[in-house]
């Protein structure tokens, strides 16, 4: 009797913990339109409040108990995809979101609950998408992403003609700016008037203004991270512009579809060519 009886247990336990098997979701969040990654996209189960966001380079990952769910992605500028997935294994789950084209409706901004709602742990940070910036009216009409970062709360000019910025009180000496994972040192040209980042190639632009991430190295007043496009991986297209100071023509492609591409950008009276 007391065999069976820890037999008994002994399936009692082997069926709760097969009950609670969990499965990885994963898988990389694009734009439909143009094949680049989607940083920051919301990938969360409908049926739970499991969620994720996609890193820098769109990747997402989610752990969820084995069963039916409805996952929605979604991201700021794009349609949000609900699909069913039966997790019974990892599963990788490549997601292209199409571009939002339908006009904003009204919004009402109202309070709820008692107090300020936590959203985040990571404190101090300010993301601008090229979308932002392109709305913002700058010298000369050239668009610059370090005078659109100098709107931003507790970040000040450092100067007349000067592209250097101040945070919180910090020199400018103490920022630490990121191209794409790589330092960049001197970050203006034309005696300061503009920076050196090419506009038209950014895709994100990350401000940390206190309590920055350990993988940055600690610093003492702040971290812009700064992350260019990939290039169009699905179709060919050429765009350009004519300026007060500068003209310049970008063209992108894919090289193999879905899998490579290319950007390069030309840029009259001040030659600068830049291919990735």
């Amino acid at each position: 009797m007391k065999q069976a009886f820890c037999l008994f247990l002994l399936l009692i336990g082997v069926s709760v913990s097969y009950a609670q098997q969990k499965f990885t979701l994963s898988g990389t969040v694009r734009s439909e339109r143009t094949g680049e990654t989607v940083i920051n996209a919301s990938v969360r189960s409908v049926n739970s409040t499991d969620g994720v966001s996609s890193n820098e380079y769109g990747f997402y990952s989610i752990t969820l108990p084995e069963g039916e769910y409805e996952i929605e992605y979604s991201a700021i500028g794009f349609n949000a995809i609900v699909e069913k997935i039966t997790l019974k294994q990892n599963i990788t789950r490549n997601i292209s979101l199409p571009d939002e084209i339908k006009d904003l409706e009204n919004v009402v901004v109202s309070a709820s609950g008692k107090g300020r709602t936590i959203t985040s742990t990571q404190m101090g940070v300010e993301r601008l998408t090229m979308k932002e910036v392109n709305t913002i009216p700058m010298l000369l009409g050239e668009r610059d992403i370090l005078k659109a970062i100098q709107l931003l709360p507790g970040i000040k000019q450092a100067g007349d003609g000067n592209s250097g910025f101040y945070v919180r009180g910090g020199s400018a000496d103490q920022n630490l700016i990121l191209l794409d994972e790589a330092q960049v040192y001197n970050a203006s040209h034309l005696l300061g008037f503009f920076s050196t980042f090419n506009s038209d190639a950014v895709k994100d632009i990350t401000v940390y203004k206190g309590g920055m991430p350990a993988q940055y190295g600690g610093r003492l007043s702040s971290v812009l991270d700064v992350k260019m496009n990939e290039g169009n991986n699905q179709n060919y297209e050429l765009s350009g512009g004519v300026g007060l100071i500068s003209a310049k023509l970008n063209l992108e492609g894919p090289i193999q579809k879905n899998k490579s591409s290319f950007y390069c950008r030309a840029a009259e009276l001040m030659p600068m060519y830049l291919c990735h």
